[in-house]
């Protein structure tokens, strides 16, 4: 039998100007737009993306790319998780030391908004005097002012990391290194010089844009991408003991998931498995490597704390519902659209559009047509045009926060299912009831007041069979968390909507039938993540 040949993934290199980059030679170009409308054969799974656009700010064309890769199937660099690593100096101090790079010391710090590093300080001498002051590169400001970086009294030096590789041959291994733990391909990273032993030790390390590449770099950048050296590498998290859950839960937070009495369940089902669930805080995060799982119940976005504490808890190998993973491609429409696309989820007709979107393109939408912003939450960014006037108004603004917005084709129903998943199983099930004289299950009043519409938990063997099987299987696109599929249920069959991650349990309403099957599933869950070290025999 002849051995069958495993296809060999092209690359596509995907920037944001290409007459800029025209230096690069024998690789295959195209924009980030063209990239995002899927010309030119760009939906091919079997294209490896390095993504080289200026920018890969949230919501920013360069952020689109890794995140269209991944929903497409292929193989991207940086993804999604990798960009919000290197951001975040915490992450990547802990990351590359366990990797083996000696690293500036650094000190862990509360912030408001973002885990930085409060001071880093190069070690102290062996004989210094107790009085010797040493300069901080990183200093708090004076009360109110955020954390920021000041110019170090130790001598650096800056090089450029081009996938792995460095043009500096002093730093071969650093960049090497760097790259296996965070493949962005290109990284500019700070080396301090160490005064005792002249060694050197990473400082900061951040993406670059192609654009402020030297032709030494250029060269070493071609030469990378035509000699098939692109990798994608993966660290597996390691074993933690168990028993002790933390739950993210802000009091004061109008949308979160949970209440205090429904917080209050999930604390007596982990009581019943020898297990202490504890409530923690935005201040609390210095803590976290206390505990053993990580549970959100706080509203959760890229740009929230609460993604910072998730992606904390990977840093430090805690299991955490939500993942980062699952708030990442949950908080964000297009990937949704795009993933239901790819595997066959029905859903209600829907384009992905932009400023350079043809109106034709819509012509097969009949109004009235429903517009939503990626990101948006609690159909505070969802607003319905009846006619062209307000589809043009309702888009101008909406561009003005987002590239990419999402049409849909109006489908009214009574209610719209909601159904609970946890690790590929039916957790609850419910309906979410149309608020009176409105169109959603939320109405946001101008006088500021919100309404929401009747919830009805349902017993899952009273679901259409085509909903739950429908819910398992958006549901398993995403991951292996909790989540919670919002469908509707039409004459066609059933429409998905979205999949929440971070979806409401609270007491009398998801939980009015499944009851404490709940919350007993939750934790179960959780403490099944947490490897159980081997027990010592007695003798």
């Amino acid at each position: 039998m002849r051995e069958r040949v495993k296809r060999r993934r092209t690359e596509l290199l995907v920037v944001t100007d290409l007459q800029r980059l025209s230096a690069l030679r024998g690789v295959r170009l195209h924009t980030a737009d063209e990239y995002l409308a899927g010309e030119a054969g760009t939906e091919d799974e079997q294209l490896t993306v390095v993504n080289l656009c200026r920018s890969y700010r949230y919501l920013s064309k360069g952020y689109y790319v890794s995140l269209l890769a991944d929903a497409r199937g292929q193989r991207v660099l940086p993804t999604l998780e990798t960009i919000e690593a290197v951001g975040d100096p915490f992450v990547y101090f802990r990351a590359l030391e366990e990797a083996g790079l000696d690293t500036i010391e650094y000190r862990l710090a509360r912030s408001g908004h973002r885990l930085l590093p409060k001071v880093i300080l190069p070690e102290p001498e062996p004989d210094a005097a107790p009085s010797e002051e040493r300069r901080p590169l990183v200093t708090r400001g004076a009360a109110g002012e955020e954390v920021r970086y000041e110019r170090a009294s130790l001598q650096y030096r800056e090089t450029t990391c081009v996938l792995g590789k460095t043009v500096d041959q002093e730093f071969r291994r650093p960049c090497s290194t760097i790259f296996r733990v965070f493949p962005v391909p290109l990284l500019r990273v700070r080396m301090y010089q160490d005064p005792d032993d002249a060694s050197w030790r990473v400082g900061q390390i951040f993406p670059v844009p192609a654009t402020q590449l030297d032709a030494a770099e250029l060269d070493l950048l071609t030469t990378e991408l035509t000699t098939d050296r692109v990798r994608r590498h993966r660290t597996e998290p390691q074993a933690t003991r168990p028993y002790r859950i933390a739950c993210l839960w802000d009091e004061h937070d109008p949308y979160a998931p949970s209440d205090e009495e429904t917080l209050d369940k999930f604390e007596r089902a982990a009581a019943k498995r020898n297990a202490l669930f504890e409530i923690v805080e935005r201040e609390d995060i210095a803590t976290l490597a206390e505990y053993d799982a990580l549970f959100i119940r706080t509203v959760t976005a890229i740009d929230h704390y609460s993604f910072t504490f998730a992606q904390t808890a990977e840093s430090l190998e805690i299991p955490v519902i939500d993942d980062s993973r699952s708030i990442m491609r949950c908080g964000n429409k297009v990937f949704l659209h795009e993933i239901f696309s790819k595997n066959g989820i029905p859903t209600p007709p829907t384009a992905i559009i932009s400023r350079r979107t043809p109106a034709a393109e819509l012509a097969a939408l009949r109004f009235p047509l429903i517009v939503k912003l990626p990101d948006g939450t609690f159909s505070h960014a969802v607003k319905k045009a009846d006619d062209t006037a307000q589809l043009d108004a309702i888009c101008q603004d909406m561009f003005r926060r987002s590239p990419l917005l999402l049409v849909q084709a109006f489908t009214p129903t009574p209610f719209d299912w909601r159904i609970g998943v946890l690790e590929g199983r039916l957790l609850f099930a419910a309906k979410y009831h149309m608020v009176k004289d409105h169109w959603q299950i939320v109405s946001h009043w101008k006088t500021g007041r919100t309404r929401y519409g009747k919830v009805e938990a349902v017993a899952i063997d009273s679901v259409p069979e085509a909903v739950r099987r429908l819910a398992l299987d958006a549901a398993g696109l995403i991951g292996d968390g909790l989540y919670g599929v919002d469908l509707k249920e039409t004459q066609g069959g059933p429409l998905v909507i979205e999949v929440n991650d971070n979806p409401n349990i609270i007491a009398t309403d998801e939980d009015a039938v499944e009851k404490d099957r709940i919350y007993d599933a939750v934790i179960d869950a959780l403490l099944s993540r947490v490897q159980r070290p081997v027990e010592p025999t007695s003798s």
